[in-house]
């Protein structure tokens, strides 16, 4: 079935050319025009507009997720389930066709496949790089551990006007300011 170009709204043979498959630009639907498909259109392409002509031609605003409880609940001729089944298999295509693209890629240009799967977390990383440059690294926190458990023993030096202090491991013994004094 095929038929013509900018076919008139109404005649019945631009809805069998859609029907058929033809290559009609555009159809008349209610009164609403569809988008023309554009020439250099892929079948990736094609597929997500007609997904989006029958999800508008359903009527429905909003949709639960696929599969989801409220999904469930549905009555199997309510459109928001059909609606639901459209942006789940859409959403399939479209990361299964981004899949075999990377594989594509990852065959033909590694270095760009690197460099496009990376680039997320290159650019985390660079908006991180001011806070993981003022934190300490394990060994600045090593070196200050070690510093403050294992220090100098600090000279004893007793300050006027107060007692005098008993020096440690020498029992009698006390600095006061200015001399020594034993018990």
């Amino acid at each position: 079935m095929t038929g013509t170009h900018n076919a008139p709204g109404g005649e019945p043979g631009a809805v069998r050319d859609q029907l058929g498959g033809g290559s009609t630009p555009t159809v008349p639907n209610s009164g609403r025009r569809l988008r023309a498909i554009p020439e250099n259109a892929t079948a990736g392409d094609v597929t997500a507009l007609r997904a989006e002509m029958q999800v508008a031609a359903l009527g429905v605003d909003s949709w639960p997720t696929y599969g989801s409880p409220t999904w469930l609940r549905l009555a199997p001729k309510d459109p928001r389930a059909y609606a639901a089944i459209l942006e789940a298999a859409e959403r399939h295509r479209r990361a299964d066709a981004e899949t075999q693209r990377l594989d594509r890629l990852m065959d033909e240009d590694p270095v760009t496949w690197w460099r496009e799967i990376t680039a997320d977390a290159n650019a985390y990383a660079a908006r991180q790089g001011h806070a993981i440059a003022a934190r300490r690294t394990a060994e600045e926190i090593r070196t200050a551990r070690d510093r403050a458990t294992h220090r100098e023993p600090h000279q004893l030096r007793a300050t006027p006007g107060w007692p005098p202090i008993a020096i440690p491991g020498h029992p009698g013994r006390y600095l006061t300011h200015g001399q020594e004094i034993s018990a």
